[in-house]
């Protein structure tokens, strides 16, 4: 675990961030306008010059063919008309301008859709992008050829034809200033990316407060609304089926993230009127983008469909807004200025391209700049108790790490004693041409204290033994491996099961610290097919046997190992049959609980054994296992360490 870096260093990253982000939008702010006036290099905007317009049915392949007379003049301040169905739109404009720049370009800020461009007789430009909103730098001729005409088939609902912001330029004058325009626009938008990581962080420091992803969606959505336009917009014109595709819907985006924002921090009558207005926002979209389907969805005409839309969620945030300013939690209403200062910003800019506001200066980069002061002050006072509860944090996690380090020298000597204890089992499947055996083990913890062992001697007999330690974990792990040391030390009586407790039992006594061990052992002669046992404290085992009419419990009196020295242990002896099976068990099965806190219990293992006693050997193990793992929900109720061992006479 690492020590959380100082609060100062987070400090200064955030300040020089955001001051060099101020530094930056000023200087764009401060000529956001300059669009609107005569610029002082050599240029000429079309929108001064005397325009012209005409409608046909069919496409024009020579436009300079149009008569004069059926031309018909612009007013003044005319941008464009509304579409006509199955119609071609003709604008015509001098070029008579071009003689006077060195290498002329027709500079186009936004072209709402596919267009044609003459010069005189020859075409020089053709548009095929649909619902292209980056600009254009189009060569021209130097020569003028007496006009410049655009045909337009736009299916764009709203409007058809030029924008104001149409010039003659010089090519390079060009490319400088379309990058000076967007200047703030192209060198802000990485700062609201970093933004958008950092309060991402703070997400991750306090995953409560949701305020601080929303915020980081909100940043970063702005970041791709300053990315993606002018001079970046036309350097990537090559990816523009993609580049419009993600610049309409992040502009549909931006309103619900804002929603989501405020859905985070405003009271919850607010709130629930938030979540409406979210929920309503997703809806008209989707039915926006569906209705618009012709050949592709129009990302224009939903745009348009959906403006209404963002309109009432700007007027509803103002309402909103202004409430909690008079009304609502002090520590809310620098944020909620903020807000204010977007939402008003925004709905300016909508109600201009909806035209029901005058074309002037638009507010959004001034919007942007004042929300993010305040937002900044708010932040800095938001987490100014977190920044300076990090050295405090830094010396508790200092502690942290040492009990920590203790813990994972705690895991690796739970892994090495897992890894021993595996080491000193029997493998769970074993076999020769007189006997098969299977074996299963869940542990209660990484180690436990049930431990089961089978051998051969060199006559081919068999030696089994199934041990529980009481309690669990790592005690009785190492209680079992001492029982299993104890085992091997009894090898010279395998055939005689109270002999082996015997010896096993004056080996642990003393040594168990008051832990014992319970145990079955069976010797079954392969040659006479017999199976003596003795038992130390355990339930026994079951003899499955096909010819009778029930399972056979086998058991003998014994005391657990490891309490008392000089135990007498009893043995007894049965026949065996060809197909036979015996289930030695630990009683963790017994204990074993479902949902209800009902325990398994003895009635329904023997039941369960009865009822698949035809089941072929190994299908018989999988069965008892899926049986036990489905009762306990995965193994969710388990109580002790359980094991078994299923034994099959060929």
């Amino acid at each position: 675990m690492k020590e959380v870096k100082s609060y100062k260093s987070i400090q200064t990253l955030l300040l020089f961030v955001l001051y060099l982000g101020f530094v930056i939008l000023f200087y764009g702010c401060f000529d956001l306008d300059s669009e609107t006036k005569p610029d002082e290099k050599f240029q000429q905007s079309v929108y001064l010059l005397d325009r012209y317009y005409f409608w046909s049915p069919v496409e024009i392949q020579d436009p300079n063919s149009i008569p004069n007379n059926v031309w018909r003049k612009f007013e003044p301040h005319q941008l464009g008309l509304n579409p006509q169905e199955n119609q071609f739109l003709y604008i015509k404009f001098s070029d008579q301008f071009v003689r006077q720049l060195s290498s002329p370009v027709l500079s186009i800020g936004i072209a709402l859709e596919q267009f044609k461009l003459f010069q005189g007789e020859e075409l020089v430009f053709e548009s095929k992008l649909q619902d292209h909103i980056f600009p254009y730098i189009i060569p021209l001729k130097q020569n003028p050829s007496g006009s410049l005409i655009f045909q337009f088939r736009s299916r764009y609902k709203g409007f058809i034809g030029m924008d104001r912001e149409v010039f003659f330029k010089d090519h390079s004058q060009a490319l400088v200033d379309l990058f000076l325009d967007n200047f703030s626009e192209t060198f802000f938008a990485p700062i609201l990316l970093i933004l958008s990581i950092i309060f991402f962080g703070f997400y991750f420091l306090r995953k409560r407060e949701i305020i601080f992803f929303n915020f980081s969606i909100l940043l970063f959505s702005a970041f791709l609304i300053e990315v993606l336009n002018g001079f970046v917009g036309f350097s990537l014109s090559q990816f523009s089926y993609l580049i419009v595709p993600l610049t309409y819907l992040n502009f549909a985006f931006f309103p619900f993230a804002l929603l989501l924002f405020l859905i985070g921090i405003f009271p919850p009558f607010f709130r629930n009127l938030f979540k409406i207005l979210a929920s309503l926002h997703l809806i008209v979209f989707f039915i926006s983008l569906v209705s618009n389907f012709e050949d592709g969805i129009s990302y224009l005409n939903s745009e348009n469909d959906y403006q209404w839309m963002i309109a009432v969620e700007g007027i509803v945030a103002i309402f909103s807004s202004i409430y909690v300013l008079i009304k609502g939690n002090k520590n809310l209403r620098t944020i909620t200025l903020g807000l204010l200062f977007i939402v008003v910003g925004g709905l300016h800019d909508i109600l201009v391209d909806l035209e029901f506001l005058d074309y002037g200066v638009r507010l959004i980069h001034y919007s942007f700049i004042l929300m993010l002061i305040l937002f900044g002050f708010y932040v800095f006072k938001h987490y100014l108790e977190l920044l300076h509860s990090i050295s405090r944090m830094n010396a508790e996690l200092r502690t942290k790490n040492k009990e920590l380090q203790r813990l994972i020298q705690i895991d690796k000597d739970l892994a090495l004693a897992h890894a021993l204890q595996k080491s000193l089992l029997s493998s769970k499947y074993n076999e020769d041409d007189r006997i098969r055996i299977i074996g299963f083990s869940q542990n209660l913890e990484s180690v436990g204290g049930d431990y089961f062992d089978h051998t051969k001697d060199s006559m081919g007999n068999w030696a089994i033994l199934m041990a529980d330690v009481s309690g669990h974990g790592i005690s009785s792990a190492m209680v079992a491996a001492m029982s299993k040391m104890a085992f091997v030390g009894a090898s010279a009586y395998l055939q005689f099961p109270s002999r082996v407790f015997h010896s096993m039992n004056r080996h642990l006594v003393g040594k168990t610290k008051n832990l014992f061990i319970t145990a079955s052992y069976v010797f079954i002669d392969t040659e006479s097919y017999t199976a003596t046992f003795s038992n130390a404290g355990h339930p026994g085992f079951f003899l499955i046997r096909n010819s009778e009419s029930n399972i056979i419990h086998l058991n003998v009196k014994g005391k657990p190992l490891g309490l008392f020295s000089h135990l007498p242990y009893a043995e007894e002896t049965v026949t065996l049959e060809p197909g036979d099976k015996i289930l030695l068990y630990t009683d963790g099965i017994f204990d074993l609980l479902n949902e209800a806190g009902d325990s398994f219990g003895e009635e329904k293992l023997k039941s369960l054994l009865w009822d698949n006693r035809y089941q072929k050997f190994q299908d018989l193990a999988k069965v008892i296992q899926d049986s036990l793992f489905k009762f306990s929900a995965g193994w969710k109720y388990q109580m002790d360490d359980l094991s078994f061992l299923l034994l099959e006479i060929k």
